[in-house]
This record gives C-alpha cells, sequence and structure tokens, in this order.
C-alpha cells in the first residue's frame, strides 16, 4: 500500500491559527484520512520542521478544550471565557491606540501591529507569555507527540510527501532532502505565488521567506498543484518565463477547494452574544472575510462606506480577518473611525460557528481583492444563500462564475452605486444564489486532490 505523507508542520506548532490555509489543511486533512479507507493508500500526517519526520494525529490540528470544561456548566464557562479574553484583547488594542497616539511614528506602529512571525509587540507576547502558557496547559500534546517521535516513519520508494501547510518561516528541506534520497515522490501545493508576483502586496519578511522557499522547493518537488486553475496557469507561465529550461520534468495541475467548515472536532457552537446583538441592532450588514492585508483592499471598501455614510446611508460594514501586514494606517483608521462599534464592526478572533453566523445573518458579501489565489469566501457565502459582489479578476470569475456579481476596483463608483442600487430597491435577482446552489464538498475536494496526487505521481 503507497503511503502518502501529509506535512502539518505549520498548524501543528500553531493550533490557534484560523485563517485560509490553516482551514483549508484541516479539512483536507480530515477527508484524507477518511478517504484512505476507500483507496488504496495510507495518509500519515506528519510534522518535517527542523529535521523532523514523525507522525502526528489529526486532533493535535485544532486549538483543546479542556475536558472539564466539556462536563461542567458549558454555556456559563466559555461566556465567561469570552468575556475575559474580549476585555483583556480590548484593553490590549486600546493599550497599542494610546501608544500610537502618544508616539505617531512608522516605526512605532510597526512595532505595534507587526504580526506574530515578525519581530514586534505581537511576536514578544506571543514568544514570552502565550506559547510558554500553552507548554504548560497542553502536555498531553507534548507527551503524544514525543512518544511519536520516539517511533521514527518507514519510508519506501514510491512514497509520496505532499507539501499542504504553509511551511514558509520553517525549516524543512532537510526532511525533504532525506525523504528524496529514501525514494520518495515529494508533490507541493501552490496557494499563490502573490510574494513573488505582487510583492508590493507582502510583508518584506514574507516575500523574501517565501522566494527562498519557493526557490528551493524546484531542487526537491517533482510536480505542483495549484488551488485553481487561474493559479496553475500563472505558476506555468511564471516558471518557463524564469526558469527555462529547468522545469522540464515538473508536472502540473490543480484542484479546487470545498466549501463546508463544521469541524468535527469542535465543540458546541458558541456565537458571542455581542456577535448577535450587532446583527439584532444593524439593518444592512455587509460583510468582508479575509485577513486584513493590502492586497485584500480593505481601505477601497472604507472609501466608499465613508461615503455612504456622509450620505446617510443606513448600511454597516463587518470586518472579520486576523491582521496582517503593511496594513498600519487600515488599521489605525478603523479603530480611530468615528463609526467604530456603531455602523463599522472589525472582529478578528471568530470561531468557524460565528464566521458562520455572520455568513448566515449578513445582506451580502463583498470581496474587492486585487490579487488572489482562490477566493474560498466567495464559495462559503454562496453555500450559506448569500449573495456576493467580488472584484473582476480571472480567479473570482473562476470561482464565482454567474453566480455572483462583480464591480470594477479601478472606479469606486461602481461599486458604491451598486450599494446605492441595493439599498433603494433590493438585491438583483441574478445576484441571490439558487436555492439548489451547491460547490463540492471538502470530501469532493479531498478526493479531487488525491485523484491528482495519484496521476502525478504516476507521471513521475
Amino acid at each position: 500500500m503507497k503511503k502518502i505523507f501529509v506535512d502539518c508542520s505549520y498548524l501543528y506548532n500553531n493550533t490557534e491559527s484560523n485563517t485560509g490555509i490553516q482551514r483549508v489543511v484541516r479539512k483536507i486533512t480530515e477527508n484524507l484520512l477518511e478517504l484512505s479507507k476507500e483507496n488504496d493508500s495510507e495518509i500519515i500526517l506528519v510534522d518535517i520542521a527542523n529535521g523532523n519526520f514523525f507522525k502526528i494525529e489529526s486532533q493535535m490540528l485544532y486549538p483543546s478544550v479542556s475536558a472539564n470544561v466539556q462536563k461542567a456548566s458549558h454555556f456559563d464557562i466559555n461566556k465567561l471565557i469570552r468575556f475575559a479574553k474580549e476585555y483583556l484583547k480590548n484593553i490590549y488594542k486600546a493599550l497599542k491606540n494610546l501608544i500610537f497616539a502618544l508616539l505617531p511614528f512608522s516605526v512605532v506602529g510597526n512595532f505595534l501591529h507587526a504580526p506574530r512571525t515578525k519581530f514586534g509587540l505581537n511576536f514578544l507576547i506571543d514568544t514570552l507569555i502565550i506559547k510558554p502558557l500553552k507548554a504548560i496547559t497542553r502536555p498531553q500534546k507534548k507527551e503524544t507527540a514525543v512518544a511519536a517521535e520516539a517511533a521514527p516513519l518507514m519510508v519506501e520508494g514510491g512514497d509520496i510527501l505532499l507539501l499542504l501547510d504553509s511551511t514558509w518561516h520553517l525549516n524543512i528541506w532537510s526532511s525533504v532532502s532525506s525523504f528524496k534520497k529514501q525514494g520518495g515522490t515529494v508533490i507541493g501545493v501552490i496557494y499563490d505565488i502573490i510574494p513573488i508576483s505582487h510583492p508590493q502586496f507582502c510583508d518584506d519578511s514574507l516575500t523574501k521567506v517565501f522566494k527562498e522557499w519557493f526557490y528551493d522547493s524546484l531542487k526537491y518537488v517533482d510536480g505542483y498543484i495549484a488551488i485553481s486553475n487561474t493559479i496553475n496557469i500563472g505558476l506555468k507561465e511564471f516558471l518557463s518565463k524564469e526558469f527555462a529550461g529547468q522545469i522540464e520534468d515538473k508536472k502540473f495541475d490543480y484542484f479546487l477547494l470545498g466549501s463546508d467548515f463544521e469541524y468535527k472536532t469542535l465543540s458546541e457552537p458558541i456565537v458571542r452574544p455581542a456577535l448577535e446583538e450587532m446583527f439584532l441592532t444593524n439593518k444592512s450588514v455587509y460583510l468582508i472575510v479575509c485577513t486584513v492585508e493590502p492586497r485584500k483592499n480593505h481601505a477601497y471598501l472604507l472609501d466608499i462606506f465613508d461615503q455612504l455614510w456622509k450620505n446617510n446611508f443606513d448600511v454597516s460594514l463587518c470586518i472579520v480577518g486576523k491582521i496582517g501586514w503593511k496594513i498600519e494606517k487600515t488599521i489605525n483608521r478603523i479603530n480611530s473611525h468615528d463609526m467604530l462599534n456603531k455602523k463599522l464592526h472589525f472582529y478578528n478572533d471568530l470561531s468557524d460557528a460565528e464566521l458562520q453566523y455572520c455568513y448566515k445573518h449578513s445582506k451580502m458579501l463583498l470581496f474587492p481583492s486585487i490579487v488572489e489565489g482562490f477566493g474560498l469566501p466567495i464559495v462559503e457565502a454562496l453555500s450559506f444563500g448569500l449573495p456576493v459582489l467580488a472584484s473582476d479578476i480571472a480567479v473570482h470569475r473562476e470561482v464565482g462564475g454567474k453566480q455572483i456579481g462583480y464591480f470594477n476596483i479601478s472606479d469606486t463608483k461602481d461599486l458604491e452605486n451598486q450599494i446605492i442600487g441595493i439599498e433603494q430597491n433590493e438585491i438583483p435577482a441574478s445576484y441571490i444564489p439558487p436555492k439548489d446552489y451547491r460547490w463540492m464538498s471538502w470530501r469532493e475536494s479531498s478526493q479531487m486532490l488525491l485523484e491528482k496526487i495519484k496521476k502525478i505521481s504516476s507521471q513521475i
């Protein structure tokens, strides 16, 4: 039986992460494990960072939930935990805003708002406080990992290593090299090459490490599987231009992502009261779901909604996503906005249950990306019956087709006028997802990926 080792190194070491790629890794691994029972293959999840190559269990990829909390008064305890977290985060945000108000220099803003992967306040708090606390409160994971590490995995010729996770900041290549020397085939999943093709939209450190990761991958990876045909075409064009004569033996293909995000390992879904209250007290809530970073174009949406509010339209903008990079001005604009917590709402820590609540109760999803790898929130929104307006770019056309509306991001009046038309009349019938709309499930997505893995492996 052929073994497929699936790299989950980043998520294994950052289980609290819940953005696009981490959500994809969880759903793909969950479904690959189930599909392995029906296919002639064995799926093994692995950590390959820093010379490691040991098995990890699927539950290690999720935030832990205390058994005592689950057995106790579930609602009251979780409500208290939510309140405490929200209270501390509000204090943290207020302190950062105060510091920046007293020291309004770009170097201070960069330090205060840098992501955890880059040196700054978040990095220091994560390194000195959060990670040590996790190590204390999650001993079971550590013990299991040590036990797994003690039992080395056997690699045989024809086995496959799937680079599924976002390991750009990790040292994986010594493990990958060792795997190749044992006769294994290496296949990399490509979400996009934006740090190379559009570096102006990315953190400088991400551009550097991703470029190094990608160029290193050319030494070891036998085939690449992109998450959309748009990315697949762009990847082949880029490599043909930059590495002509060096990629003849590389194999290329693509699969499509799924849309159902109800994890089996989640505890009972809980939605914070403040989120429920926001939807109850706001009439028309327009939603954007994505990391707050330049290419996602949040400033563009803020400009449009500022104009709508100026003209007394009763609309609200709900921003859902973690804080990314090169975005200090936008974050400061949000945090100091007169409409914050009135008509402008920002959440960077929603659970999947809360995200689903947003999809179910919003009026429309707005997705104004300048460049994108897939646009997963588009199919998520459609699957919940939520109409979508997205920027008119190739990958959105591939994913959204005729089921969604489009706008020209070079003209702010285009989207503004469409929203005005919706508010004065109603959502156009062509924008409303049909009741029988169905995007592929994560099981079907994983099956598609598995077939592409086997296809490439057979061609090596």
